[in-house]
């Protein structure tokens, strides 16, 4: 009966040995399984807006790959470019290339964006099937806008000495309005509200597609006349020019207009009477009827 309860007990640490090392060698070959590729992405189509002029970067983020080939190509239709290969370009335009960046994205960059370039865009691994990822490109043009206090649209304008110029800066129509910086400037120098001049205070807001900033410059002086601009990141500038005048020049304009409007007035009276005296004089009388 002894032999015979240890015959059992051996066998069943035979059985447990057994069993453990099968779960090990499971686990071997399950971490030593390659990795397929897949994309890094939640979505696999996506709208991008950009700015007309700024740099695109297309992102294609991925894992696994081994041998397999990346590509990416523009559809229009039924009509497929191919734009990259790896890492060659292919494209005729050298605005596109290839820009990877490390450790996984196999970003498409395209420099100086134009209104053509709106359309699909395809990153495409050579697996079987194919992984596609498709970005929708539009192009976007920003519009910039400095207005008065009341939100007229300014040129120019003209302050009284000791008055406060208010000016508004409107950037509207941005793929994202939280990525722009604005700044003010007077000719070539930077306003900011520890501008030693003293009385300059600004305000930014940047929500959505809109970007807006407030220029206030208190008990202005001459010195403040000039250029102002607002100058957007990556984007372009506005601007207005500014007249700061003595209390009396205002009404001294009022009245060099009102002379200079009766100044036209005679002028088109004049050449009216000589214009109808040259046309008497040139065409034939008509002649009299013959009793």
């Amino acid at each position: 009966m002894c032999w015979l309860l240890r015959l059992r007990l051996l066998l069943l640490l035979l059985l447990l040995r057994l069993s453990v090392c099968l779960e090990e060698r499971e686990g071997e070959e399950g971490s030593g399984a390659e990795e397929q590729p897949h994309f890094l992405h939640d979505q696999l189509t996506l709208n991008v807006s950009v700015q007309l002029g700024s740099t695109a970067h297309l992102h294609c983020r991925l894992a696994g790959i081994t041998e397999q080939s990346v590509s990416w190509y523009r559809k229009t239709g039924d009509e497929i470019q191919l734009i990259t290969f790896d890492f060659q370009t292919y494209h005729n335009d050298d605005r596109f290339a290839l820009n990877f960046e490390q450790p996984n994205d196999w970003r498409l960059r395209i420099r100086f964006v134009q209104r053509r370039d709106e359309g699909s865009y395809q990153c495409q691994v050579s697996t079987h099937p194919p992984l596609i990822r498709t970005i929708h490109l539009q192009v976007v043009e920003a519009s910039i806008q400095i207005l008065d206090e009341r939100g007229v649209e300014l040129r120019e304008k003209f302050y009284r000495e000791g008055s406060t110029i208010e000016l508004q800066c409107l950037v509207a129509d941005v793929p994202t309005a939280t990525a722009l910086q604005l700044a003010w400037y007077h000719h070539q120098h930077r306003l900011n509200y520890d501008d030693p001049r003293g009385g300059v205070s600004l305000k930014t807001e940047l929500r959505g597609s809109v970007a807006r900033s407030w220029l206030r410059v208190t008990q202005a002086g001459r010195r403040d006349s000039g250029i102002y601009y607002c100058n957007v990141t990556n984007l372009a500038a506005a601007s207005v020019t500014i007249h700061v005048v003595p209390d009396e020049y205002p009404a001294a304009i009022q009245r060099a207009t009102s002379v200079s409007a009766n100044s036209v007035t005679l002028l088109v009276a004049v050449l009216t009477t000589v214009l109808a005296s040259l046309t008497a004089a040139i065409l034939p009388t008509a002649p009299s009827p013959h009793r």
